[in-house]
C-alpha cells in the first residue's frame, strides 16, 4: 500500500514540475521581448566579424555562410538558420520593416514591442508559425534578423538576435 502511494505521489510531483516548465508561447514571448529590449537599450556589442564591409557582432555559436553579402547575411547555429537583411538606404529611425510586418495580414503576431533610444527605432516580434515553432524578428532601423525556432528557445534567441542587429548600427 505504501509503495502505491509513493508511486502516485511521484507521478503527481512529476506532472506539476512538467506543467510549470512548459510555459505558454505568450508567456515566453513576453520574457523574450523584455530581453530584446534590454539588449536594444544596452547596445553593448561591437563588431567581431565583417561581411563585404559590414562590421557586426557574431556570437561564438553562429557561423556565417559563405554565400552571404552585405545586404543578406546568413547565419547558421546548430540546426537553425538566421537571415540578416540590411538596407543601407534606411536611417536608424526607419520604421519600414515594422510597417511591413503590421501590413502583412497573413502573419499571426503573438507579441510585438517597439523600442526607441538615441534616435534609433527598433522592434522585436514573435509570430506564430505552427504548433511547435515560431518566427522571431529583431529589427533596428534598416536592419532585420529573422529565424524560425522551437518555442522553447524564444527568449535566448531573440536577445542574441537583437544584440546582432543592434551591433550593425554603431
Amino acid at each position: 500500500m505504501f509503495q502505491s502511494w509513493k508511486f502516485i505521489f511521484l507521478i503527481l510531483i512529476s506532472t506539476i514540475f512538467l506543467t510549470a516548465c512548459g510555459e505558454s508561447i505568450e508567456k515566453q514571448s513576453v520574457k523574450a521581448l523584455e530581453l530584446a529590449e534590454e539588449a536594444f537599450i544596452a547596445n553593448d556589442k561591437t563588431g567581431t566579424d565583417e561581411v563585404d564591409g559590414v562590421k557586426l557582432y557574431k556570437p561564438i555559436t553562429f557561423a556565417i555562410k559563405e554565400n552571404s553579402d552585405a545586404q543578406n547575411i546568413i547565419f547558421e547555429k546548430s540546426d537553425q538558420t538566421l537571415t540578416l537583411l540590411t538596407n543601407p538606404n534606411e536611417e536608424m529611425n526607419s520604421r519600414l520593416f515594422y510597417d511591413m510586418l503590421l501590413a502583412d495580414q497573413s502573419k499571426k503576431i503573438v507579441e510585438i514591442e517597439t523600442f526607441i533610444k538615441d534616435g534609433a527605432f527598433g522592434f522585436a516580434a514573435v509570430i506564430e508559425n505552427n504548433d511547435q515553432q515560431v518566427e522571431l524578428i529583431a529589427n533596428v532601423g534598416g536592419s532585420k534578423i529573422t529565424t524560425v525556432t522551437k518555442d522553447k528557445n524564444i527568449a535566448k534567441n531573440l536577445r542574441v538576435m537583437m544584440e546582432v542587429v543592434r551591433s550593425l548600427n554603431k
